[in-house]
């Protein structure tokens, strides 16, 4: 008799069966101790997973697990989906451990009914460094939302998550991976590689027909001071940019331009200097020239995207283009009114995305007042708390618009939208599929300053039309070269 399965009513997805059977084979048949699986959002990756799970504790292989999860918010919805679908799966929720508990880790896990533990990955780094325990308490390590991604803090982008998980690639005992299928092979193919040689790659890429979106036409919205203003600060931005690099690439650096934030970083700078021999006073050039190229991207959004009434609060509003543009109402937040409105009024949910927290609440504020909305028809949730399920939750019950950042870039699962707006251009085209991918079909509209947003947000809605008509095409291997 199983120890563990699906409760009554629940079962896998046809498309689902040959993917949890082909990551058993890997790990049953193969003895592959990594297993990376890439799907697109929304085909139930956390379900074929913990069917995996159910299946290798039914035949002996696991008896404790550990599942790592980038956020709070993610751990608490994989414990309820395993509590809502499966028996026999109970997880224990972030432990807190102190050294003395590490001998009653097992008894927990026997006494509480649980086969495991799931926790961030912020703890598990901590745990790992205290070392509180190790692999020998668990058989299998399952991360969810694996890629190495750039997460955003609002304006300036920050850490990195395989930092979190420093030191796992160095267990001996299967792992599983869940990854999004449109991160790049080449992140890829790193992370596989960095797990060594005795790892399989599953990617497919899944036809739904309630997964697909329909891509519409951009908005294009013309304001000429925009422009000035930007051109302005793009042609600072180059600079900058060739003078970090050519800095760079005098002292040997050169393999840091596509991440100079994390030349920011202390743990970095100590590695510069035992590996390059670079003194303070260069290693402070570096870095100031960095900072330099940041503001810059900073300030740039700052004006695009952030409150108004902050902006005529600074230098810059003595500016006659500022004043100028300061003078009459926001043309692209006006525009956003009357595409909501429009969604609205035919009763659809809609999904507002922006890419940084100030210009969320902005929109919220703006929509709020333009349309006479109830505290209850919108929501907002930037990533600033962790108190986001009940917003959810509150969205999905009578809520008719949910404005959020990147936050749900990870895993979050999203109430299902009818129509999804773009309003700030993404930093990175991956992040912006996997909230698509969330809200399981509708429509797909862009917003975009002519001249300025008009060229990137044609080519990423191009990228986006491309994807869903390829659907259901079993993309070509990846050359893993392991």
């Amino acid at each position: 008799m199983n120890s563990c399965g699906f409760r009554e009513g629940y079962s896998l997805r046809d498309y689902q069966e040959p993917l949890v059977k082909e990551a058993l084979e890997e790990f049953e048949l193969k003895g592959k101790q990594n297993v990376f699986i890439s799907l697109p959002q929304g085909t139930g990756k956390t379900i074929i997973a913990l069917a995996t799970l159910s299946n290798l504790v039914n035949d002996g292989k696991v008896r404790r697990v550990l599942i790592l999860l980038p956020r709070r918010i993610l751990v608490k919805q994989w414990m309820d989906k395993a509590q809502e679908m499966f028996y026999g799966i109970g997880l224990m929720e972030n432990p807190t451990l102190s050294k003395e508990d590490i001998e009653r880790i097992r008894g927990w896990l026997k006494h509480s009914g649980a086969i495991g533990f799931a926790m961030t990955m912020q703890s598990f780094k901590n745990f790992v460094k205290k070392e509180y325990f190790s692999e020998e308490d668990f058989d299998m390590v399952i991360v969810d939302e694996a890629a190495d991604l750039v997460v955003a803090r609002d304006f300036i982008e920050g850490f990195r998550m395989s930092k979190y998980l420093r030191g796992l690639e160095k267990w001996e005992i299967p792992k599983l991976f869940v990854l999004p299928y449109h991160v790049s092979e080449k992140k890829i193919v790193g992370l596989i590689k960095k797990f060594g040689k005795d790892s399989t790659l599953i990617r497919r890429m899944v036809k739904e027909v309630q997964f697909l979106c329909t891509v519409r036409d951009p908005i294009v919205i013309d304001d000429p001071p925009i422009n000035i203003f930007a051109e302005t600060l793009q042609e600072n931005y180059r600079k900058i940019k060739t003078s970090v690099q050519r800095t760079l690439t005098k002292y040997g650096v050169e393999g840091y331009r596509e991440n100079l934030e994390t030349l920011l970083s202390s743990d970095t700078l100590e590695r510069l200097k035992k590996i390059y021999g670079l003194d303070d006073a260069t290693l402070q050039q570096i870095q100031v020239s960095i900072v330099k190229y940041i503001l810059i991207q900073h300030i740039e959004k700052w004006f695009l995207y952030s409150n108004r009434s902050e902006l005529s609060r600074s230098i810059l509003s003595d500016q006659d283009d500022v004043k100028n543009w300061l003078s009459y109402e926001d043309k692209k937040l006006n525009e956003l009114a009357k595409a909501v409105k429009s969604y609205v009024d035919q009763n659809y949910k809609v999904y507002i995305f922006a890419q940084y927290i100030a210009t969320a609440e902005l929109i919220t504020d703006f929509l709020t007042k333009k349309l006479s909305l109830k505290p209850r028809d919108i929501v907002v949730i930037t990533g600033l708390d962790e108190d986001q399920w009940p917003k959810l939750d509150s969205f999905k019950r009578v809520g008719r618009i949910l404005v959020t950042t990147p936050v749900f870039d990870k895993g979050t699962d999203i109430p299902q939208a009818d129509a999804i707006i773009v309003y700030t251009p993404p930093l990175n085209t991956e992040r912006l599929f996997q909230v698509i991918g969330r809200i399981r079909g509708g429509e797909v509209l862009f917003l975009a300053y002519k001249g300025y947003e008009e060229a990137i947000i044609n080519q990423v809605a191009d990228q986006l039309r491309k994807t869903f008509a390829s659907a259901g095409v079993e993309s070509p291997g990846i050359n893993l070269n392991l």
